[in-house]
């Protein structure tokens, strides 16, 4: 069998019937936060870039380690949660302020470096969440 003879529901991929309500929370959650991350390090290159406040460097990449190092030593709980979540986005935030200097470099050598790098990410996150969520066996 072909693997382009095969028919494609696309209905299938709208039904999470099959995930349990526990899995389907968690996927939301997980999702959010990689999404808050995202913007928020996008914040953080935009604040470098922008006003060179905050000068990308050994601040920065110390500050994130230790908010990384943080928030694994902080326990998983429910009370602990938006503290951790806190720490992640000032993880982001000091990646984004620590890519700044290599944005400034690409948009020196070509501007639609960036939507394009962008728009290529994103599709094959899509692609790969996709093909996660239509696969037959997890």
């Amino acid at each position: 069998m072909n693997i382009f003879d095969r028919k494609i529901n696309f209905d299938a991929l709208l039904k999470f019937s099959h995930i349990t309500p526990s899995t389907q929370q968690h996927l939301k959650k997980v999702y959010a936060s990689f999404a808050l991350c995202m913007f928020v390090a996008a914040a953080g290159a935009y604040v470098h870039m922008v006003t060179h406040f905050i000068q990308a460097g050994l601040l920065s990449a110390l500050g994130s380690l230790i908010l990384m190092i943080w928030l694994m030593a902080t326990p998983h709980s429910h009370e602990t949660e938006q503290k951790r979540l806190g720490l992640l986005a000032g993880f982001a935030f000091l990646t984004g302020v620590g890519l700044g200097p290599a944005l400034e470099f690409c948009i020196a050598v070509n501007p639609s470096i960036l939507p394009t790098a962008f728009m290529g990410t994103a599709m094959i996150f899509t692609c790969f969440t996709l093909s996660a969520l239509y696969a037959r066996r997890r």
